[in-house]
């Protein structure tokens, strides 16, 4: 018995599962204006505390597209160990900018007016729940069916 292979095989909650954490990695992809708190920072302009979270967040935003492309394509041990360790770092990082935000203030690209932890605490609430999800067997499962593996196609 293999896994899947159309995503309207799937049951609702496991095609808002699989949508969900494809949407939600695809959206980290954003997380590449780190690169602009990087220049900030070798441009003097920034704390140096800023570099560990700066480097993670495009951690996130290099590997994002590799991972979406596992999690449709080539599910399995790999492709689940890869997005427990993905969301693990994000929320590595997400303490990080907690903490930095908390010792040296929020950097320089965000808003004036804005919450500076408010975005990272959603982020690590959502990160946080794919987390846990993945962890609980029937979602565990959708990676792990015994058999030839088949692709998710979105037909």
């Amino acid at each position: 018995m293999g896994t899947t292979s159309k995503l309207k095989d799937l049951k609702k909650d496991e095609k808002l599962f699989f949508i969900g954490l494809v949407i939600w990695i695809l959206l980290q992809v954003s997380r590449f204006i780190a690169i602009n708190l990087i220049n900030d920072i070798n441009g003097g302009e920034e704390s140096l505390a800023w570099m560990y979270p700066a480097y993670l967040d495009i951690f996130a935003a290099v590997l994002a597209l590799p991972l979406v492309l596992s999690i449709l394509k080539f599910r399995g041990l790999l492709t689940w160990t890869f997005t427990i360790v993905y969301l693990v770092i994000s929320i590595v990082d997400h303490f990080g900018n907690f903490i930095t935000t908390t010792i040296v203030g929020p950097p320089s690209i965000v808003k004036e007016g804005m919450n500076p932890l408010l975005i990272p605490i959603i982020q690590t609430i959502i990160d946080f729940l794919f987390f846990v999800l993945l962890l609980a067997p029937k979602y565990y499962k959708l990676f792990f069916k015994i058999g030839r593996q088949k692709n998710i196609e979105f037909v």
